[in-house]
């Protein structure tokens, strides 16, 4: 017979629990609730250090007062054994020694008067008694001394030694002790105050601690989950930003490769077009000139048309060569830079130094090197003012590195203005062959633009 299965407890508590700690801790109104604990916390700590140092203060002036109630009872005594000292011997120093003591009761007095009246704001404690005993004692003892100066000595001593003289002392002693008494229970009432305020001061400082942890807690959890909601928003924007980069990369590789092909197509509009026109105008020239008996200006007029006709298909001809370079399709990238590095020349009207070595690549970038030393060198021609350029051509490691530098007077990449697309349209061209640009310049330091793309098999 199967043993029945024991019941497991249920997380459903434990997770309502977390729920609603996690809703509290994401609540509007925590940390200012916290805030306000640790507030109250921090004035209830004040509150208590303020009772602790004043019951502390009551209970030390207390005790003082008792020492100094000890002491001026203490002096009383020698008061009284110096007067009587005197009575016997007649002394002069024991009379001098008796003022002395005098003197010193009356400010120990004074002082645990002062302290008693400091503490006992209430006026529990009575010092009138003891007051007018030591004024009757210090009175009798003084009555004492007279006495001897008047050379009554028989009556001096006994006056000193009648039930008088003992019963003050003993008065004096059992009013020194209820005030001692009576001081003592008031510093025991401050005692248990300052105790009372340390175990406020501890609850306090424990409460205080615990509101610091639960915001310290609340707060790093909160950094947590802004840090995760960070974490994955930045994660999100990045996709972003590598989705609008590929679609930005791919559309303006289109629209190169639309340039390009318009390029193309204007190139075999004018040179069919175009070219067929001009050819069919030059045949027209030529018999025309073969006709006789024409008029010598009318010959003239015609040489200079055909002049100008001459000139005109050259003009289409360097413009589709520009457009579409024939040579680089019948004879490689190497020739068709030479080509272009001296045509260049002959325009800048500077010597373009070219130092071109064979290299491998598919025809779509030795296309884009070309157009980029195109570009290079046309951009030297508007903007360097250069004495001087230098094309290179090498293949470096595992790739094809093309260099074009001029000596001229340089500029500031990071200032380029956002309406030149130049740079850009070259940079475009290069990462579509998963290549690099880069342009090293500074004012006055003379442009260097390198172009890299990596080898790979030539294409048709």
């Amino acid at each position: 017979m199967p043993l029945p299965s024991t019941p497991q407890p249920s997380a459903a508590p434990v997770n309502r629990l977390r729920s609603s700690f996690e809703m509290a801790a994401r609540g509007r109104y925590t940390m200012p609730i916290v805030i306000a604990l640790g507030l109250v916390g921090m004035a209830v700590n004040e509150s208590a250090y303020q009772h602790s140092q004043n019951a502390l203060s009551s209970d030390i002036a207390l005790t003082d007062a008792r020492v100094k109630s000890a002491e001026t009872l203490q002096l009383l005594t020698e008061v009284g054994l110096y007067a009587r000292s005197y009575i016997l011997t007649a002394e002069p120093q024991e009379a001098s020694r008796y003022h002395a003591a005098v003197q010193q009761m009356q400010e120990a007095k004074a002082s645990a008067f002062a302290l008693v009246a400091q503490v006992d704001t209430q006026r529990s404690i009575s010092v009138a008694p003891i007051e007018r005993l030591i004024v009757q004692h210090v009175r009798a003892t003084d009555d004492w001394i007279a006495m001897v100066g008047r050379g009554e000595r028989a009556p001096a001593i006994a006056a000193a030694a009648g039930s008088a003289s003992l019963a003050r002392r003993d008065a004096l002693r059992q009013a020194f002790a209820q005030v001692l008494a009576e001081a003592a229970a008031v510093q025991q009432v401050a005692r248990d105050n300052l105790y009372r305020a340390l175990m406020l001061n501890r609850v306090a400082v424990h409460l205080l601690a615990l509101v610091t942890m639960l915001g310290l807690f609340l707060f790093q959890r909160q950094l947590r989950r802004g840090d995760q909601q960070m974490a994955q928003e930045g994660q999100r924007l990045a996709e972003r930003v590598r989705e609008r980069t590929a679609e930005l990369t791919e559309m303006a590789t289109h629209l190169v490769n639309a340039r390009e092909d318009e390029r193309n197509h204007i190139a075999r509009e004018l040179h069919d077009e175009l070219g067929g026109l001009l050819t069919s105008m030059k045949l027209d020239l030529a018999r025309l000139r073969r006709l006789p008996d024409l008029p010598p200006k009318v010959t003239e007029r015609m040489l200079s048309i055909e002049t100008r006709l001459n000139e005109g298909i050259a003009l289409k001809r360097r413009i589709i060569e520009d457009l579409q370079p024939s040579a680089l399709k019948q004879l490689g990238l190497v020739q068709a830079l030479e080509i272009l590095c001296r045509e260049m020349g002959e325009r800048l009207g500077k010597p373009v130094q070219a130092e071109l070595h064979d290299v491998t690549l598919d025809k779509s970038a030795e296309l884009t090197l070309y157009r980029i030393c195109q570009e290079s060198l046309t951009n030297i021609g508007k903007y360097a003012r250069c004495r001087q350029v230098w094309v290179r051509l090498l293949a470096d490691n595992d790739q094809v590195r093309l260099s074009v530098r001029d000596d001229g007077q340089g500029f500031d990449p990071q200032q380029v203005s956002h309406g030149r697309h130049g740079l850009l349209g070259m940079r475009v061209r290069v990462e579509s062959h998963g290549g690099h640009l880069s342009v090293d310049s500074a004012p006055g330091a003379g442009t260097t633009v390198t172009a890299r793309i990596p080898i790979s098999a030539p294409g048709n």
